[in-house]
């Protein structure tokens, strides 16, 4: 690979790898299908596939382009993949975009416009893409995911983790993410809330709950507590309250009719 190509986040996909992935994970591709090979280089996922699966590539360089349709058969489209027009709406988006976060996240936005309801990517993808919370939260928000490792050895001077990517879209649900929403979550928080945790409160509703009381002067009805957390909930849980209400039993205690103070133990800090 030259050291342009790896400059510009261009990495080949070799035979055996396209060939592994379509095997092991859409074994089960038929004529009914429509796959396209975004960026599809010199076209290894378009030769993986079976003949009687329809199937495009996308490529920006005539020359790749010319040489994926020739050693394909397949029809490759010169142009770029976020702009171009295909000739079918695609069921499956298969192959390995540049290996830059702003041009993947492109590519999927561009696929959630091309796709249908239940309509898959699989990307062999850099793991540096899902590094935060935020991204993840935000892409996790349209599609279900679902990652796994590869050796980065299969590039030659690759020199970052590298995974392959099923998104599905529509869907709900991570696979291969761990503490992504509640990083995401905690991040939101507000500092009073965030120093709680640092202070080595254990739960992210306690602390929020705990802060909300002594935002409040130590005492107050649940109906302030409820206002209070109102804008500042870490998540969309739309049992809020219940969680509210489960964090004051614990935390708290009653001093009137829906009316409640911290209890005894639970030291004050400023907020």
């Amino acid at each position: 690979m030259s050291a342009r190509r790896a400059e510009l986040g261009q990495f080949f996909t070799p035979e055996w790898v396209a060939q592994a992935l379509v095997d092991r994970f859409y074994p089960g591709l038929g004529m009914w299908d429509r796959v396209a090979e975004p960026s599809c280089g010199e076209g290894a996922f378009l030769r993986a596939l079976p003949d009687y699966v329809p199937a495009i590539g996308v490529e920006i360089d005539p020359d790749l382009a010319a040489r994926a349709r020739e050693s394909s058969g397949r029809e490759v489209l010169v142009g770029d993949f976020r702009s171009v027009d295909l000739p079918f709406r695609p069921t499956l988006l298969l192959g390995n975009p540049p290996f830059k976060s702003a041009v993947v996240m492109q590519f999927l936005d561009r696929a959630w416009d091309l796709l249908p309801r239940d309509g898959e990517v699989g990307f062999i993808l850099p793991a540096f893409v899902f590094q935060t919370a935020s991204a993840v939260e935000a892409l996790s928000a349209r599609w279900s995911m679902d990652q796994q490792m590869l050796p980065r050895n299969v590039f030659p001077r690759l020199s970052h983790p590298l995974c392959f990517a099923r998104l599905t879209k529509g869907r709900h649900g991570l696979i291969g993410f761990a503490l992504y929403h509640e990083a995401a979550a905690v991040a939101r928080l507000e500092t009073r809330y965030r120093a709680l945790l640092a202070q080595g409160e254990r739960s992210v509703w306690t602390a929020i709950t705990r802060a909300a009381l002594e935002a409040l002067g130590g005492e107050a009805t649940l109906r302030e507590i409820y206002r209070e957390i109102e804008g500042a909930r870490p998540t969309a849980n739309r049992y809020w309250q219940e969680k509210v209400r489960q964090q004051l039993q614990r935390i708290g205690r009653r001093v009137g009719p829906s009316r409640w103070a911290l209890a005894s133990g639970y030291q004050q800090v400023a907020a």
